[in-house]
């Protein structure tokens, strides 16, 4: 029986822009909750992964590819107009929303 490669099974779904807009908002999510920033740019490095070479995201960021590594490496803390940068590459945006169940004010 052949062994079905997860990494690239994860790669070609989340080559999809719709599966990696909802991979990424779960992970935004949980960060939010746990403040565990790390998960949420492994997720955005491999949305970055996903959308091909690295270099051309970087230059659609217009960031340097060392740059984007650093920042992605669980131990970045990239800027808000950074993040918005990236995401743009990878052809993603920041969607805000009203919180559901919420007391108006």
């Amino acid at each position: 029986m052949p062994v079905k490669d997860y990494r690239d099974d994860q790669l070609k779904r989340l080559s999809d822009p719709e599966y990696s807009s909802q991979y990424l908002k779960v992970a935004l999510d949980e960060t939010l909750q746990d403040g565990n920033m790390e998960a949420f740019l492994l997720a955005l490095k491999n949305v970055v992964d996903a959308a091909g070479a690295v270099k051309a995201v970087a230059e659609d960021a217009d960031i340097s590819r060392q740059h984007l590594h650093r920042l992605l490496s669980g131990n970045g803390n990239p800027t808000l107009e950074t993040t918005v940068s990236i995401l743009n590459a990878v052809g993603l945006t920041i969607d805000i929303k009203p919180l559901e169940n919420q007391i108006k004010i």
